[in-house]
This record gives structure tokens, C-alpha cells and sequence, in this order.
């Protein structure tokens, strides 16, 4: 189905929205009656009430009128939460790829993705990352969650309170805080593959009531599912350090500052990947184009997937990971009718990645590259204390965020050009800055009991400077120096009215904004200026809690026009001389739509048993793209193409048992199951058929138990029981073995964790 939503779309998503709702009134009778049916202690068992700061201040999930999926520690603990992988397999109409290490992760929220490069100096994403208020997308995209109380996934864009680069959504992470308690803990797990992962924990309190600091501490090693077969040995061995403390003082009732330190570290052996023996159009077309290859992948002793799915052939170490840093202060004062928040952080990212890049035995070509990034930010907000007819939030924002690459590819003694070993074929140097400013403000009207009318918008502008230059040799081919500036109004909307006390029905029209930027010319030719995307989202939905509170079920339909999508390209030519150089921009995409459903229910059957699923569908599709640059160095028309990273189905469910053993003793027994449909990973694979540009859709189950004592616990998981084979992406890196994937494995493993009462 292409094109823009018509009549019989239209009647299609009330149908999936009326027979949702039908589902949980189904659903709610049936539990009331098994309700009833038990004894009166098993009736008083109810869901735990989900707590969220969405709207920047703690409220029942179900009176926001956002769609969000939440997990909790328990549930971050117990499944055994590794990333941001984990948490969005069970969240519906979310997507990601990965390029082979912990932060190369591509998101996607309802098919809304950054389109732009991984490897740009500035991660101008399409979504918010927030860590206890602080912004941490600049850096990462899939930091640390040990110690973590909460993660709130809020899908469609966050302009308000999240602000710019928030157009797909947010990812709202709260933490655990220093208390007045003294607590310990250590765990350590073992899983496939030698891999060793240990944490501890440590609560101090220094001063009664005043003075309180939380030390964090994790370790991870392995030695990697994938292996070099080569004499230099090694694969995709990792190592992955963080370390965090908090200080909490709090001088009286109403003041409370907390002041947090983060280190992380990872080190990865090589990008995780095997070949696919496809080559990529750069790789086809141009470096390995004549002979010996004329274009055809070399097995190289380990051939290709899925034939392969462990074994690489490098004849270079590699060394590839992310060093990342945050330093960030919040201080709260609570007065007798509003509450001031003040966040300040920085944050300092260095990712990097040398060695190997023709992915084979043969001494082709390497490379060094590091992309260093900074980003200072501090936010002003003002807030009433609820309960009254209005609640009100302002506040002002300011951000600068700068990237620095260096980055240089050398040729090897088999380069296919006759050129001396060691030579610098290909250099880019870039500096980028971006300044910005905001006001927002948001009201809440409580018109009766049961009608509450929210009005927010945000005012941005941003100043983007841009001064970088790629070479080939000795040669520049492009450069750009110069500023450009931005102005966005993005506002919000929402209805929220309470059917029943334990039905909200909610609207809610929203706005979001990124701004643009400069991109590289050719020498003499004029700055080029890409514009910002917006994007504006149409959103009905539904939240309850019945049966006594033994059922929860949430459901929207949404419907979304992105205008100017930023999508970036790299088209690579040989030069005179031997020799290759790259043609690199942005284009802006005429526009974009996504609509669709989502749904997600837990059910407490019996006391003990709990049941849970969550399904979503997104059409997202260009509704306009005539002039989509591919890799070739043409252009092609994607109009009606599905959108990259954006799959039509997302499902998962799962069921838990927990049993009482004694007053002192616990255990529980877990199944999952996730489903991801099928996706085309990029804009340049849209102009490609079958393998492995089309990323096949697949499905995967897990298992975990456990025992729990008062001091101790013990779990045991199977992620992907049965081993399915699939991968997630296909990314190309100048590799004469193909395109690389990263494989699929099974991985099982204990964990053990002692921490005081």
C-alpha cells in the first residue's frame, strides 16, 4: 500500500483501534470474573502502578497523554537488560541497526530514524536521550543501565520538554539516587563465548539525612562469537568499563543538589560483522571493479553467510570502541507553590575506529579515524506544585555541541592502484559547531474532574557553523566554512478526559524540529544550505486499568507528515593518477508520512502469573523523493518507498510466574518472544533487491529463571533459545568480501548477586 492515506486506510485503523478496545473490555470482564473467584487475598493482588516524568514532573503513566512503554528495575534486573537492544525488542514500532560495536546503533521511533551519518561530528539525531535530565544524545546512543530505576520509551516527537532532535521521540532514563541507607552489592555473570560481566554497587551515607553518595562500577569482557582466522589471530574480543558516582546533599527540606560523575570505555577486538559476499556499489563499481576481482566478492578462506557466521580473514588488527564521559549537576528547590529545576552537564565522546578495512587476507587498504565530540547544556525550568486548577511549567535552554574528525585511509601493498604502500589516498577534517537556544512553556487546564486541556510550545534558534574539507592525495576536492541560523516554533496540544476512573481516552497534536546545516562544495562553488525537518504528529489513544487493576491496557493511533527529511550520501570515483575520492552531502527528502497502531496490555491472570504483548504497525513511506541520491552517483525516484530502519510489524509477549517458597524465598520462571518485520536499512539499499539489502524479518524467544533470597539471587538465561540465524543489518566498509552483516547467536548464561538486606 503506497500513496497518502486514503478513505479505505482511514476505516482500516478505526476497525484495528475499535477491535483493540473490544480486546480489553474482553479481557477486563473475563479477569473480573476470575476475580472474583478467588479468595479474598488473592483479589487484593493488583499491577504495580507505573510512575513516570514524561511531562518533567512524577505522574501516573496512565494520566499522560503520551504514547510510552516504561520498564521498570525489576523488570531491567530480571531480564537481564545489556542496551538499548533489550528494551526496544519490547517496545512497539521501534527498530534499530547496528555497525558492529555498542554505540554504532541506528534508532528508529514509528519509522522516524536519523538518516543523516553515524559519523558526522555532531549526532544530530532524531530523537532525545535523557539520563536524570541531562541530554546525552551527543555522545551515545545506548549508555549504561546498571543501577537504572526506569526507562521510558515516548514515541512521536517531544518538542516541549525534549526539545530539538526529539522529532522521532525520546528515551527518558531515570537512575537510582544516593539514599540515607548504607547498600552493597556485587554481581557477576557468566555467559557464552567466556564472556565475564561483574557490577558493584555501593550507597553511602556520609552525613544523617544531609550527605549521601552512590558508587558504580561494571566490568564486561569476552572474547566474541567471531574469530580471525588469520596468523594475526584475534576477532571481535571487547572489553567495556563504566564507572559512576552521584553525590546527593540535601541541606534541608527543600534544597536537594545531586552532582554525578560518568566514565565508560569500550574496546572492541574489530567491528562485529561477517561477509555477505555481496559487494557494496562503492566496492563493485569502483575499488574492486577491474581485475583481479572485476566485482565479485573473495571468498577468502571463511566464505559467506549464512554459510558463515563466525570467521573474518584480516591481515591487519583492528581496534574499534567509544570513550565517554559526563559530568552533570542538578539542583531542586521545592518553595510553597512551584518547584525550580537547574540542569548543567558535559559530556565528552571520542569514537574511533583504525586498522582493517578491505575485510580480507590481502593487503588492501586501513584506516584511522576519530570523531570527538563535546556538548555543554543547561536548562532553567519553573513548575507549579500540582493540585491546582492550572498546571504550569516554563523554562529556558541553552546547548553547544561541536565535533571534531580526523579521519585518513592508506593504501596497502596490494592496493588495486599501483600505489606505494602506506599512502594517504583519502583524508577528511572537519570542525562543526551548533548553538542553541530555547523557551518552552507548557499549561495544563483542568477544566472539571475529568477534562484536562494541555497547551506547550517551544521556541528555538540555532546557530550551526561548519568548517571541513575532504582530500584525496594531496588534493582538496571539497570544503565549506561558514554559519547558518534556524528559527522554529513547535507547539503541543493534548485533550486528556477520563471515561470512567479507570479509562483515559486522550488527543494530542504535537510538533518537532531539527534544524539544518552547511554541507562540503566543490572548490569555488557556494555554500549549500539544507534545510530543517519538521515534523508534525495527529495521535488518538486510550489508557485503563480494571479488573482491579489486574489489567492494563494502552492503544493509540497515530498519523505523521515529516517535511524536508535531512538524508545524507557518499558517492566514491577513482581519480587520476590511481586513487579514489568521495563526493559527500545532504539532501533534503520532499516528505514523508507514517501512520499506523499500537497496542500493549499486561494481564495479572492468577496471583502469581502475569501475562504481557504489545503489537504495532507503521506504514511510513516517501510521499515525494524524486531526486533520491543513490550510491551510484545517479538519482533515482523513491517516492512511495518504505522509509529505512522502519519495519510494518513489531510484536512481542511474554509470561512470567513468580512463586513464594517461604517468607524468606522467591522465584520466578520467564518466556519471551519478539517478532521485528522485515526492513530496508538505508536510503542507499532502496535502490537494491533481495540479499542482503532487504533485512528479513525474524523472530526470537527467550528464557530466564530465577531464585531470590533477602541477600541473594541467582538467574539463569537462554537469549534466542532456538538459535535462530538472522541479522539485523547490512553495512558496507570498503569490504572486497562483500558487505558485512552482524550474525545472530545464542547466548546463555548465570548470574550471581549477593547485596545486603
Amino acid at each position: 500500500m503506497t500513496g497518502p492515506l486514503n478513505t479505505r486506510d482511514r476505516i482500516r485503523l478505526i476497525l484495528c483501534g475499535t477491535a483493540a478496545t473490544f480486546a480489553a473490555s474482553y479481557g477486563s470482564a473475563c479477569l473480573a470474573e476470575a476475580s472474583a473467584a478467588d479468595t479474598a487475598a488473592a483479589s487484593s493482588d493488583a499491577l504495580e502502578e507505573i510512575t513516570v516524568t514524561a511531562q518533567r514532573r512524577q505522574e501516573n503513566a496512565k494520566d499522560v497523554p503520551i504514547s510510552l512503554t516504561v520498564f521498570n528495575s525489576v523488570a531491567i534486573e530480571q531480564q537481564n537488560f545489556q542496551g538499548v537492544e533489550s528494551y526496544f525488542s519490547q517496545t512497539p514500532n521501534v527498530s534499530f541497526t547496528s555497525q558492529g560495536t555498542r554505540d554504532r546503533k541506528q534508532l528508529s521511533l514509528r519509522g522516524v530514524s536519523d538518516q543523516l551519518s553515524a559519523d558526522g561530528n555532531i549526532k544530530e539525531g532524531s530523537f532525545g536521550f535523557y539520563i536524570d535530565d541531562f541530554n546525552v544524545a551527543q555522545g551515545t546512543s545506548n549508555p549504561e543501565i546498571v543501577d537504572i530505576d526506569r526507562i521510558e520509551v515516548l514515541r512521536g516527537p517531544q518538542g516541549t520538554y525534549f526539545g530539538r532532535n526529539s522529532v522521532g521521540g525520546a528515551i527518558n532514563i531515570t537512575t537510582k539516587q544516593p539514599t540515607n541507607d548504607f547498600y552493597a552489592e556485587a554481581s557477576a555473570q557468566y555467559s557464552s563465548f567466556n564472556t565475564v560481566d561483574s557490577h558493584v554497587i555501593l550507597n553511602l551515607p556520609i552525613i544523617d539525612n544531609v550527605l549521601a553518595v552512590r558508587l558504580v562500577g561494571r566490568d564486561q569482557t569476552s572474547d566474541g562469537n567471531i574469530k580471525n582466522i588469520n596468523l594475526i589471530g584475534g576477532g571481535n574480543n571487547s572489553k567495556y568499563t563504566y564507572g559512576k558516582v552521584i553525590v546527593r546533599y540535601t541541606p534541608n527540606e527543600q534544597l536537594t543538589i545531586d552532582t554525578t560523575g560518568t566514565v565508560s570505555n569500550e574496546h572492541v577486538g574489530m567491528r562485529n560483522g561477517v561477509p555477505s559476499g555481496v559487494l557494496g556499489d562503492f566496492s563493485g563499481s569502483v575499488l574492486y571493479a577491474g581485475p583481479p576481482y572485476n566485482g565479485v566478492a573473495i571468498p577468502d578462506g571463511v566464505g559467506f553467510y549464512p554459510n558463515n557466521t563466525s570467521r573474518v580473514n584480516f591481515d591487519r588488527p583492528q581496534d574499534d570502541g567509544t570513550r565517554f564521559n559526563t559530568v552533570s549537576n542538578r539542583i531542586k528547590f521545592n518553595a510553597e507553590s512551584f518547584t525550580v529545576t537547574n540542569v548543567v552537564g558535559y559530556l565528552y565522546s571520542n569514537e574511533f575506529e583504525g586498522g582493517d578495512i578491505d575485510g580480507s587476507s590481502l593487503d588492501l587498504f586501513y584506516e584511522n579515524e576519530s570523531i570527538k565530540r563535546t556538548s555543554l547544556s543547561e536548562e532553567l525550568r519553573i513548575q507549579s506544585l500540582p493540585g491546582g486548577k492550572i498546571d504550569w511549567t516554563g523554562g529556558v535552554f541553552y546547548g553547544h555541541d561541536s565535533g571534531h574528525t580526523t579521519q585518513y585511509t592508506f593504501t596497502g601493498a596490494d592496493n588495486p592502484f599501483g600505489l606505494p604502500n602506506g599512502f594517504q589516498v583519502t583524508s577528511s577534517l572537519s570542525d562543526t559547531s551548533d548553538v542553541s537556544t530555547a523557551l518552552f512553556g507548557e499549561g495544563v487546564w483542568h477544566i472539571d474532574p475529568r477534562l484536562s486541556l494541555t497547551v506547550g510550545a517551544r521556541y528555538t534558534h540555532e546557530s550551526v557553523t561548519n568548517d571541513s574539507f575532504n582530500t584525496s592525495g594531496s588534493t582538496v576536492l571539497n570544503y565549506v566554512n561558514g554559519t547558518s541560523t534556524f528559527n522554529n516554533f513547535s507547539p503541543r496540544v493534548s485533550m486528556l478526559y477520563m471515561v470512567t476512573d479507570q479509562t483515559n481516552m486522550y488527543a494530542t497534536i504535537s510538533r518537532g524540529f531539527k534544524a539544518g546545516g552547511l554541507e562540503a562544495q566543490p572548490l569555488g562553488v557556494p555554500n549549500d544550505v539544507y534545510k530543517p525537518e519538521t515534523l508534525t504528529n495527529y495521535e488518538v489513544g486510550m489508557k485503563s486499568e480494571s479488573a482491579d487493576k489486574r489489567l492494563r491496557f494502552d492503544a493509540d493511533v497515530f498519523y505523521m507528515d515529516w517535511k524536508d527529511i535531512q538524508a545524507n550520501f557518499a558517492v566514491g570515483q577513482t581519480v587520476p593518477g590511481g586513487g579514489v575520492s568521495f563526493i559527500t552531502g545532504v539532501a533534503n527528502a520532499a516528505k514523508a508520512r507514517s501512520y499506523g497502531v499500537e497496542a500493549e496490555a499486561t494481564a495479572l491472570v492468577v496471583s502469581g502469573l502475569t501475562v504481557g504483548a504489545g503489537a504495532g504497525y507503521d506504514r511510513a513511506y516517501y510521499v515525494d523523493y524524486k531526486d533520491a541520491q543513490t550510491g551510484l552517483g545517479t538519482q533515482g525516484d523513491l517516492s512511495g518507498a518504505t522509509l529505512p530502519n522502519s519495519p510494518k510489524w513489531t510484536l512481542h509477549a511474554d509470561t512470567e510466574y513468580d512463586h513464594k517458597f517461604s517468607d524468606f524465598v522467591s522465584g520466578f520462571a520467564r518466556l519471551e518472544w519478539y517478532y521485528k518485520g522485515g526492513i530496508v536499512p538505508d536510503q542507499n539499499a532502496e535502490f537494491h533487491t533481495g540479499y542482503p539489502w532487504d533485512v528479513p524479518a525474524y523472530n526470537v524467544w527467550n528464557l530466564r529463571a530465577g531464585v531470590i533470597r533477602d541477600n541473594w539471587s541467582v538467574t539463569a538465561f537462554a537469549e534466542n533459545l532456538f538459535n535462530r540465524k538472522y541479522y539485523s543489518n547490512a553495512y558496507e566498509k570498503a569490504f572486497a568480501t562483500g558487505m558485512f552483516l552482524e550474525p545472530s547467536y545464542r547466548n546463555i548464561g548465570v548470574r550471581l548477586t549477593v547485596r545486603t538486606k
